[in-house]
């Protein structure tokens, strides 16, 4: 019989699922050793935990592998944990960016993960070949092996309180690894709420100290040859269900000249498939006007240009620079122009020499650069990586607390028992320039812009700001510190916000661990009443409660527009008409609970004094007191497209199967391809 070889990039499922692409990194060990050693052995691949345990509960691998992030690495080590307690010979393989990079961090690691036998580096094709190839020299007895002291490629292990491990070398041309897509590894997951990933390079050329790809190791791009690149959309485009987004894994996409040809095949694809609607890519922070080229191109992608931080001594103790405002406005503005896409920023509260005055400039030259989706994030500390280490730790007095990893926690039944598991995550909630209550700040201005600026949400009321030289941010700002215009609700959605920002936090990874898996204490997590992404969860609250939220930043408009001595009956009159219009284009239940009155289904009809057709075709951009009313009113119906309703159907069913719903929904899809379409009614 054939030994048995497993490979598994798991995702946890109880809570929806936590990490919903399809197992990429994971696919190209399966593809590259399928391709070596040809059907010498029987390899599989998973995803889905109840999947691997079905296959387990009737036998045991020889291999049994795992992918290492921060989102699984708890779930694959207490299902290799269980296998060798149930057979001692089962040889555990672990590999994956979530390990340290100091000698002493690795055996302390290890050592604290006593059932993982070898841990692979870096790129984990070579390393994981190499390790079978020694293992069948050795008849399969891992113990053996280490006990000679077997050097092998990209791979350590701990034998005798010492560290082994081989040379770490990366792939000097990526295109011996076979692909997943085109030799069927990957069929399986065209059938599972999973959305499909494509790899194009490897490698990063930036250092930034808080990303597992800054090291120098990694910074040489590799590419895949285009015909291969080509052929792989095509194979998904074709066997696509009921999926409508594509994500590109690359790090840095757009900043080459042979992203252009691939651009070109996704909208070839577009064309011709219908698919995919939306792309998320990550664009690289040099290279703008051939960003701008590949957004002319295809449609659907939320281009961007990632700041992290606008603030010089932040980006400098992380060793990053950003690209030049006046590039960076260049490539806003014409994001914005392109109906089917959208912009984004990244900003990230709590990096060294970070403080509250900063995070705010930051946010402020995203919402005034126009950006319409800001992206904002709380500092990690990434295992492996220098911000993490012990010498940035000092020197920012990074002050850290241990929590859950929102979505990546559950009872999972492994051999005929049931057995919690969580995953446990290290946050920056402080540091020598920035305090606890500064912090708690930032993160309920980020709630703030997060329910009223991005993705569009209220676009028609920023337009007109700008067009008369009001800035957004000085709106958001007055929202935050007027809670007295908050209605019952939204201010028991913000205390709940707060709340869950300052509990739910431990001291150390053990303590985080010792309370989350208690009796009965995991399933609060499970069912959602702990451990949420509070800033998802709650912006997905704030949007259920659309009336409350359109009243609050109307009002607040109003109030700014006072402020600035521009008020006019005529504004007054516009605004009137401005906000009917927009909770009947807006108002509309994504959660599955909706009225008859804001379903997909439903048409509204609606009279307006202003000519709201051509005020959309300008983008709302324009200043009140240049237009005049109607001398008729205008009759306009409010409804879904077919294919509106297919689009929300697909992201409905695809966010519902994910940990964070209708939060991470509201970020991820283009609420411009949601919201209804209008027309007069004739």
């Amino acid at each position: 019989m054939k030994k048995a070889i497993w490979i598994s990039d798991l995702t946890h499922t109880a809570q929806g699922i936590g990490a919903n692409g399809f197992p990429l990194g994971a696919s190209y060990i399966y593809a590259y050793a399928k391709k070596i050693f040809g059907n010498e052995f029987d390899f599989k691949l998973f995803k889905f935990p109840a999947h691997l345990e079905e296959d387990l509960r009737n036998t045991s691998p020889t291999i049994f592998s795992f992918s290492n992030y921060s989102w699984n690495l708890e779930l694959g080590y207490k299902f290799a944990s269980l296998a060798k307690q149930r057979d001692p010979n089962v040889i555990t393989v672990f590999g994956g960016p979530n390990f340290p990079t100091d000698k002493n961090e690795k055996i302390e690691f290890l050592k604290k993960k006593p059932n993982i036998d070898f841990y692979i580096e870096l790129e984990g094709e070579l390393g994981f070949v190499d390790l079978l190839e020694k293992l069948s020299e050795n008849n399969f007895n891992a113990e053996q092996l280490k006990k000679h002291g077997k050097k092998i490629v990209n791979t350590c292990y701990v034998y005798d309180n010492q560290l082994i491990g081989g040379k770490v070398e990366r792939i000097k041309d990526i295109n011996i690894i076979p692909s997943p897509y085109l030799t069927g590894a990957l069929d399986r997951n065209f059938q599972l709420p999973l959305i499909p990933m494509i790899e194009t390079t490897r490698g990063c050329p930036f250092t930034c100290t808080f990303c597992a790809d800054g090291l120098g190791i990694k910074s040489k791009i590799n590419r895949y040859e285009f015909n291969r690149t080509r052929d792989e959309l095509q194979y998904i485009a074709k066997k696509i269900n009921k999926i409508d987004e594509l994500i590109v894994t690359d790090l840095n996409f757009g900043m080459y000249k042979q992203d252009l040809e691939t651009a070109k095949e996704i909208a070839k694809i577009q064309k011709d498939y219908k698919y995919p609607i939306s792309v998320d890519a990550p664009a690289g922070k040099n290279m703008p006007k051939r960003i701008i080229n590949i957004a002319s191109i295809m449609k659907g992608w939320s281009m961007g240009g990632v700041i992290q931080s606008s603030d010089p001594s932040v980006l400098k103790a992380i060793r990053r620079s950003n690209i030049s405002v006046s590039a960076y406005k260049e490539l806003i503005d014409y994001g914005n122009t392109q109906k089917s896409n959208r912009t984004y920023t990244e900003i990230i509260l709590g990096l060294p020499n970070d403080t509250k005055e900063k995070h705010f400039k930051s946010l402020r030259l995203g919402v005034e650069k126009n950006v319409n989706n800001l992206r904002m994030h709380q500092a990690m500390l990434l295992t492996g990586t220098e911000m993490a280490s012990k010498e940035d730790r000092e020197k920012y007095g990074l002050m850290t607390k241990f929590r859950t990893l929102p979505g990546n926690v559950g009872n999972y039944n492994i051999l005929d028992k049931e057995h919690p598991v969580a995953e446990v995550e290290e946050i920056v909630v402080g540091s020598n320039t920035l305090s606890m209550d500064d912090y708690i700040e930032c993160r309920i201005m980020n709630l703030i812009i997060k329910t009223f600026y991005n993705n569009n949400i209220f676009n028609e009321i920023h337009s007109m700001q700008r067009a008369m030289g009001i800035s957004s941010f000085d709106c958001l700002l007055y929202i935050k510190e007027h809670e007295e215009l908050y209605t019952d609700k939204i201010k028991e959605i913000i205390k709940s916000f707060v709340t869950e920002t300052k509990e739910d936090l431990f001291d150390s990874r053990e303590k985080a661990n010792e309370y989350v898996l208690g009796p009965g204490v995991i399933n609060k997590y499970i069912n959602g009443e702990l451990g949420t992404n509070e800033l998802f969860l709650h912006s997905a609250l704030l949007f259920n409660e659309f009336q409350d939220i359109t009243d609050l930043i109307f009002s607040s408009v109003k109030e700014i527009i006072k402020q600035k001595g521009l008020f006019t009956q005529t504004i007054d009159n516009y605004l009137s008409d401005l906000k009917r219009f927009t909770l009947m284009r807006k108002s509309i239940s994504l959660n599955g609970e909706s009225k008859p009155s804001n379903n997909t289904n439903s048409i509204i009809h609606g009279e307006f004094k202003y000519d709201f057709e051509s005020i959309h075709k300008s983008d709302y951009f324009l200043d009140p007191n240049s237009i005049s009313k109607l001398k008729t009113p205008i009759k306009l119906k409010f409804f879904h497209t077919d294919k509106q309703k297919k689009h929300i159907t697909n992201q409905q069913k695809l966010y519902s199967n994910h940990a964070l719903g209708l939060g991470r929904m509201l970020q991820q899809t283009n609420l411009n391809l949601i919201f209804r379409t209008f027309e007069r009614n004739q």
